[in-house]
């Protein structure tokens, strides 16, 4: 069975940096270039000094940790900053993610789920490491991640989950960079989640999905000019690629229909799968969720990339409370999913 390559960090932020810089200094290297894609060096990295400010005030701890993954990977000091801003490879699509997340209402038994597809290019597993980062005063995060990144999504000590959407928006809507993410991740809970997403801007539009050790389940959409929290309580969301906010004038901007056709049939089913199996879920439960091909091919789990060059190379469970992740290297159809806890 192929698996990801799991990168385990422990000490210094610098020294988590480093630990992971090395032990992936190739596919770091890889990911810098195909997000550079033959720009310019010096035109790519103009806002470098000034992410650098910002990290130096909100989370100086991190700014170490980047400059640990510079020097354990080889790379310039200013690309492995330029990274975790969340740069778009030159003419790649965005990802096409469903996601979902359960909480104790929901599962009946106190425990929480969730998880997402990772929907992309081809190639993209290539790219991919499962990095377990346990930094000295800080929580340890188990996030599943693309090479050099801080994070991508995941869960963490504190008992918190986050998934990431792109939204098709004509404002950037990756979902949020490896710097913001990661930050995210160091949070203790739904209510803290919000509250950092809505004070920090990283450009991005996109969506979120959380949960917490509290079993608190939902979706922040990132829209031009405010937020929209899809609140799921204690029981359920799913979400995928389009705007679900109860707002017409929010609804207006969304170009899924255009951009990303798939999104509306996977964004209602997944509604209607997670409905389907209230009560006694796990994570083989959660998997078959996100193995759905009903609408196929613009379904959940994609196998081909007919519809429009996207196909579900990954897929995710999480059980954040047992700090464990489970991902599958292909689809979640084809592929069994490989398990690695937080500790």
């Amino acid at each position: 069975m192929t698996e990801f390559p799991v990168v385990d960090a422990a000490g210094s932020p610098y020294e988590v940096g480093r630990v992971h810089g090395a032990a992936v200094a190739g596919m770091v290297r890889a990911e810098v270039e195909a997000r550079l894609g033959g720009q310019d060096r010096d035109v790519a990295f103009r806002y470098v000094a000034d992410v650098q400010t910002f990290v130096k005030g909100w989370a100086p701890h991190l700014l170490d940790e980047v400059r640990g993954i510079a020097d354990g990977s080889g790379i310039d000091q200013r690309a492995a900053l330029w990274l975790q801003w969340g740069t778009a490879a030159p003419d790649v699509r965005p990802e096409e993610c469903t996601s979902f997340a359960v909480g104790p209402e929901f599962t009946g038994d106190g425990t929480v789920y969730a998880g997402q597809t990772k929907d992309t290019g081809p190639g993209a597993n290539e790219q991919s490491i499962v990095l377990r980062a346990r930094p000295d005063g800080r929580p340890a995060i188990l996030s599943f991640s693309y090479a050099g990144n801080l994070a991508q999504i995941g869960i963490s000590s504190t008992g918190v989950s986050l998934w990431g959407m792109s939204l098709y928006m004509d404002s950037p809507g990756g979902g949020g960079g490896p710097l913001l993410k990661r930050m995210l991740l160091e949070t203790d809970s739904v209510a803290a989640m919000r509250e950092l997403a809505g004070t920090l801007s990283d450009g991005n539009g996109g969506a979120f999905a959380f949960s917490d050790a509290a079993g608190r389940v939902g979706v922040l959409e990132r829209l031009p000019g405010r937020q929209v929290w899809l609140d799921g309580g204690r029981d359920s969301i799913g979400h995928a690629n389009m705007i679900a906010s109860p707002e017409p004038s929010d609804r207006a901007l969304d170009c899924y229909p255009t951009r990303c056709p798939s999104a509306g049939a996977r964004h209602r089913r997944v509604n209607e799968a997670l409905a389907e199996r209230r009560g006694g879920f796990d994570a083989a439960a959660g998997f078959a969720i996100l193995s759905d091909q009903r609408d196929h091919p613009k379904s959940i789990c994609r196998e081909t990339t007919e519809v429009d060059g996207i196909l579900t190379n990954s897929a995710i469970v999480a059980e954040p409370l047992a700090g464990r992740l489970h991902v599958t290297y292909g689809p979640p159809t084809k592929a069994k999913p490989q398990t690695v806890s937080l500790n």
